[in-house]
């Protein structure tokens, strides 16, 4: 389902992109062709781009990795993250913002429990997301009586970057039993999919379980009415007046039903927090998509797919409506416009980014008066050849 706010970036794979693109009125069976083989060309000449920003983060990664042999060396961090925090920004990837937490911390969506962060323990701590969605949901209510369908606001993905506080920092503030153990070292990354946006704290490694304020309610409520009722019936002995008829088995009785109640509550919030605990562990298996080096690939992979896509659906559009004479700011609009009616979603296109990218593979030109123009697939196919040549001129 579409997510409710306009994101820059569009959750539909590239090859599903070029197979309704090229599905556009006016497309010949031969222009398609030549269309596909320019996708193909703007395909492999970013795909060589991209391993190459590819490479240096991986070599600016590989003494801060958790899972290398011997101990992560985090001297060189601050380059590596600038380095990565670019590949993010390229692929439309967005830091999520301190109000964002705010609102996961305050609010539940699957899990009906509150969870502390204990944030102190990073050293460094970054959550970027890409995409937002709807998810359906099928939520039990009246006691397990009714099943109802329920909509989520969600994350597409998510990858988290932090670094935990070194072992005597704990050990100085009495917390040993927080010490996550050597396998902390490093600096570590972490990639999810369809995270619900008011269960974001899940994904967190050093979260403890916290009663609500209606849990405790439940619990505390029945007692001072309890209280309050016994005070009523046994007040007036303290003051040496008549304290009614009522036997103590009724009084007992009483007692024991607060007793039961309460602790009836607790363990039904006992029981919550097991199942909570449970389900972050599926979670974890189905949700969590790689960890560390193995984030960079799919980083880049996704940032590479953006780019194309943007691209290519700059170029088709200017080339197969060429009759409407786009300018920067209509092409945006159609594009947009084409996205919602043949995907569903409400995608802000980047326009500028889309025609740099035709700038520097020489595939665009603007002309004074704003209109954009680009060359035949035949001729932009020589160039894009010409370009691939020039990629190991030895």
């Amino acid at each position: 389902m579409a997510p409710a706010d306009r994101q820059h970036y569009i959750p539909v794979s590239r090859a599903r992109v070029r197979e309704e693109l090229f599905q556009l009125e006016g497309v010949s069976d031969q222009q398609r062709e030549s269309l596909s083989k320019v996708a193909g060309m703007l395909e492999a000449i970013w795909h060589h781009r991209a391993h190459a920003g590819l490479e240096r983060l991986k070599l600016l990664y590989e003494k801060l990795d958790p899972d290398q042999f011997g101990e992560p060396q985090l001297g060189g961090r601050d380059e590596f993250l600038s380095v990565l925090f670019e590949t993010l920004g390229s692929g439309n990837w967005e830091e999520i913002s301190d109000e964002e937490m705010q609102a996961a911390m305050e609010g539940e969506s699957v899990f009906p429990i509150s969870l502390d962060i204990r944030s102190d323990e990073f050293v460094a701590m970054h959550l970027f997301k890409l995409g937002e969605l709807v998810v359906s949901d099928v939520r039990s209510s009246w006691f397990g009586l009714k099943k109802e369908e329920v909509e989520i606001d969600s994350y597409d993905r998510v990858i988290q970057i932090i670094q935990f506080q070194e072992k005597e920092w704990f050990e100085e503030r009495k917390r040993s039993k927080h010490y996550p153990g050597v396998e902390a070292s490093g600096l570590h990354l972490r990639l999810f999919k369809t995270v619900p946006k008011l269960d974001l704290e899940t994904i967190y490694p050093n979260t403890s379980p916290m009663m609500r304020v209606i849990d405790k309610v439940k619990i505390i409520a029945p007692l001072l009415g309890g209280f309050v009722t016994l005070g009523l019936k046994f007040g007036p002995l303290l003051v040496g007046a008549d304290t009614g008829d009522t036997s103590l088995s009724v009084i007992a009785g009483l007692c024991t039903a607060l007793g039961t109640y309460v602790l009836k509550t607790y363990m039904s919030y006992q029981k919550t927090k097991e199942k909570y605990q449970t389900q972050v562990s599926k979670d974890l298996y189905f949700k969590g998509q790689a960890n560390n080096t193995a984030v960079l690939n799919l980083l880049v992979d996704l940032a590479e797919e953006q780019e194309v896509k943007e691209a290519l659906l700059a170029y088709t559009f200017i080339l197969v409506e060429s009759d409407k004479k786009y300018g920067r700011k209509t092409l945006d609009s159609r594009i947009e416009q084409w996205l919602t009616e043949t995907f569903g979603y409400q995608i802000d296109f980047e326009i500028a980014d889309a025609l740099s990218k035709l700038q520097q593979m020489k595939l665009i030109r603007e002309e004074a008066d704003g209109l954009l123009s680009v060359p035949p697939t035949a001729e932009a196919l020589t160039i894009l050849d010409e370009q691939w040549d020039g990629i190991f001129n030895y």
